[in-house]
């Protein structure tokens, strides 16, 4: 599972048995996607965003950044206010290899929190989002299924096909950060490649 663009000058960091267990909870998770999906904040800011005390979140993104997932932002914020990033590369989480150690049910509610925070996106916005949203930037969406014969070797091509598109697009739009840029909105990318259960085929 890879979460977050790459980028060539910050390489996708691989979450591994020991490093897993810095994100392994389900605030920490909320916390991380919150600032890969939003962008940098403080943790005044994510405590409000979750119903959580300042003290609960500044505790879980020390240990965040503790195992590398995130990052003070020393370009933001003045005095006492500490702003957080995410780590720029993204993450990429072999879910295969951790299956069979002790790290296998950290690695599912790692994978099933992330899975839950972008599925609740993509509903509000298929839900009522779009009818909330002016009509140009509806028009520019899709939401598209496609059903696909491949082989294994293939599968592998198209998802890295695909994944190489969003991350040159990620380049692109390096800079444009600031809640003020009237006309750019963050957009998600959500990219789901995955053979079809044998049972399920003709």
């Amino acid at each position: 599972m890879r979460y977050g663009p790459g980028m060539p000058d910050a390489p996708r960091r691989r979450i591994d048995a020991t490093t897993l267990r810095g994100l392994a909870h389900p605030l920490r998770v909320q916390l991380y996607d919150a600032l890969v999906t939003y962008g940098p904040a403080t943790a005044t800011m994510l405590a409000e965003r979750f119903g959580e005390s300042t003290g609960s979140t500044s505790y879980h993104l020390r240990q965040l950044a503790k195992h590398g997932f995130v990052e003070e932002d020393t370009a933001r914020g003045a005095g006492r206010e500490r702003y957080w990033r995410a780590y720029p590369g993204g993450t990429e989480l072999d879910s295969y290899e951790l299956a069979g150690s002790a790290s296998g049910e950290a690695a599912r509610l790692v994978v099933d929190e992330l899975r839950r925070a972008q599925s609740a996106r993509l509903g509000h916005w298929l839900s009522d989002g779009y009818l909330q949203a002016p009509r140009e930037w509806g028009q520019a969406t899709i939401n598209s299924t496609a059903h696909l014969r491949l082989r294994a070797d293939e599968l592998a091509r198209i998802s890295a096909e695909l994944a190489a598109v969003v991350d040159a697009w990620h380049e692109r739009a390096v800079g444009r950060e600031s809640a003020t840029d009237d006309d750019a909105r963050i957009v998600e990318v959500q990219i789901h490649t995955f053979p079809v259960a044998a049972q399920d085929l003709p």
